[in-house]
């Protein structure tokens, strides 16, 4: 009975259309932007923002960073700083929440929280 029970609400849960959480979560109050604003907007450096796409490129070896892509530009996401990782995630959707940070000539996003849908 327990093993049905069980069964049913992880099927249920499956189904139920929430997202996978990571790290914090998506902070809500944070200001959505596109990749290409990260580059165009020196403002956001130091900011925090959330950024929605595809994942593109992920750490093989234990999901420490992605690459996301949007309509405007690709971005590395770094999940390492913040102590978090992701499964294996090939072209899902992916929002992330971090700070806007640049590492020698590249921006990237320092991650707080990411949500896949």
């Amino acid at each position: 009975m327990f093993a049905s029970v069980l069964l049913t609400s992880l099927l249920l849960s499956a189904c139920s259309g929430e997202e996978d959480k990571y790290g914090a979560g998506v902070d809500p109050d944070a200001p959505r932007v596109q990749v290409k604003d990260m580059f165009l907007r020196p403002d956001l450096m130091g900011q925090t923002v959330t950024l929605e796409g595809r994942i593109v490129s992920q750490c093989a070896s234990n999901g420490c960073w992605f690459y996301l892509q949007d309509d405007t530009g690709q971005v590395y996401i770094d999940l390492s700083r913040n102590g978090f990782e992701l499964p294996s995630l090939p072209n899902k959707t992916a929002v992330a929440t971090g700070t806007v940070a640049r590492q020698q000539q590249a921006f990237l996003l320092i991650a707080t929280g990411v949500e896949i849908k």
